[in-house]
């Protein structure tokens, strides 16, 4: 079975807090869920023309949160 490919998320101009634990129940946003994990979240500020972005599902990119393509590689 493939691995799932990136979560395109059109994000509107202005900041965004990004969750880098994998714990959020609102992926890829943060609500907070890495408290005690060591992890913390990416702060991304998104310019006047807004976006879309690319985000990894499968946790092997080299970029992250941006997807990078690696899934491509995985059995």
């Amino acid at each position: 079975m493939p691995h799932p490919g990136p979560k395109v998320v059109p994000l509107p101009a202005g900041r965004h807090v990004i969750c880098m634990c994998g714990k959020t129940g609102n992926a890829p946003f943060c609500d907070g869920s890495h408290r005690g994990s060591g992890t913390s979240p990416t702060l991304l500020e998104v310019g006047a023309e807004g976006r879309n972005c690319a985000w990894c599902t499968c946790r092997t990119t080299g970029n992250p949160p941006w997807c990078d393509g690696s899934h491509k590689k995985l059995p």
